[in-house]
């Protein structure tokens, strides 16, 4: 006889309550009826709450990425080599500017073909989504865009809301939230390009670092790095000491890593945050631009490194910020943001944030 499924989501919400773990079906029907709107905002808000409280296992993560990524829109883009993706779970808190954005386009300035799934920020300043669209970027372009410009350009922004309709049901409730959900883990692993090889995911949390990984092992992608810096930032630091989980072909490896390590100058977290979400776009774009302080130029390098090696343009972390840090001098970030904004959006809209914040 089949498990027994709830005709509504209470009884799974009192489960989670009493700090039960939930089977990998009833993770799944809960999230299919969310996803299928079928749930209230107050019953979705109770349900991700409470599974947060209660801590969420591997077997109810995975069960959720396969109900989102069963509802989602995909693309197969036509290229050589590895394609990657760069993205934080968010959730730390911590204020800093918008880091992965920034690292993908070098790293796509530096030779890595990029697809970079995103959205706006549910518990942060700015999130991926919020920097591109003051820049000029068209979230709602069309799908087959996208897709030709990670194809031309090598790079394409995927905005998750565009690909995965279905979580519209979950938006307003995770903004009037405000803090990390099972959303904010599972959603770096659902980009949609169904022939993704590498992908670089940065958490907030160290129990997250081996939660994901169990979750990532059947992934489909070959090169996953799972980081997290240990004073807090969802992201590879320049600050501190680095935890990285590297899965290869679904093996687990897992390694520490220093700035002085790779011949990185060591910053103090202060020097990478930012007051406001203007002020995070201000300097996500200087450093795209090559205009930044040295100290948020060096964390974006060192994440746009990852992504180097994740797609085999670079041997090492060492070498990958080298390449990196060549090719922000020679301005291609810059003109790779160009492309993309002319290809999927509004160029006045670029050239008036730059009047805005490149001057000073």
């Amino acid at each position: 006889m089949g498990e027994y499924i709830p005709s509504d989501l209470r009884n799974i919400i009192r489960k989670l309550v009493t700090k039960t773990n939930l089977s990998e079906t009833e993770a799944r029907y809960s999230m299919d009826q969310i996803l299928r709107g079928r749930a209230s905002e107050a019953a979705i808000a109770s349900f991700l709450i409470s599974l947060r409280m209660k801590g969420e296992t591997p077997e109810e993560l995975s069960a959720i990425l396969q109900s989102i990524k069963s509802k989602a829109i995909t693309i197969t883009p036509k290229v050589s080599g590895s394609l990657v993706d760069t993205c934080g779970t968010g959730g730390d808190a911590i204020g800093s500017f918008n880091i992965s954005t920034a690292a993908a386009i070098i790293a796509c300035a530096s030779g890595c073909k990029v697809a970079k799934h995103g959205n706006r920020s549910a518990s942060g300043m700015c999130g991926s989504a919020d920097f591109l669209e003051y820049v000029g970027m068209n979230l709602d372009t069309c799908t087959d865009v996208v897709q030709n410009a990670i194809e031309n350009i090598g790079i394409g922004f995927l905005y998750a809301p565009k690909f995965h309709p279905a979580i519209l049901q979950v938006a307003s409730t995770r903004k009037s939230i405000g803090v990390r959900t099972a959303f904010n883990l599972v959603g770096p692993l659902c980009n949609p390009c169904t022939n993704l090889t590498g992908q670089l995911v940065g958490v907030c949390e160290p129990s997250l670092v081996d939660k994901l990984s169990a979750v990532m092992q059947t992934s489909g992608a070959s090169k996953i790095m799972i980081a997290h810096s240990s004073d807090g930032f969802d992201e590879l630091s320049n600050t501190c000491e680095n935890r990285i989980t590297w899965i290869l072909n679904g093996e687990i490896n897992r390694i520490i890593v220093h700035p002085k390590d790779i011949g990185m100058s060591i910053t103090k977290s202060e020097n990478l945050l930012v007051n406001s979400g203007e002020d995070s776009v201000r300097h996500t774009l200087r450093v795209i631009y090559g205009l930044g302080d040295s100290a948020k130029e060096d964390i974006a390098l060192l994440n746009a490194s990852a992504a180097l090696v994740i797609g085999d343009i670079a041997v090492d972390l060492r070498e990958g910020i080298q390449i990196a840090r060549q090719s922000l001098r020679e301005g291609t970030p810059r003109k790779k943001l160009h492309e993309l904004i002319k290809r999927c959006g509004d160029l006045d809209k670029l050239s008036r944030a730059e009047d805005k914040f490149l001057a000073s």
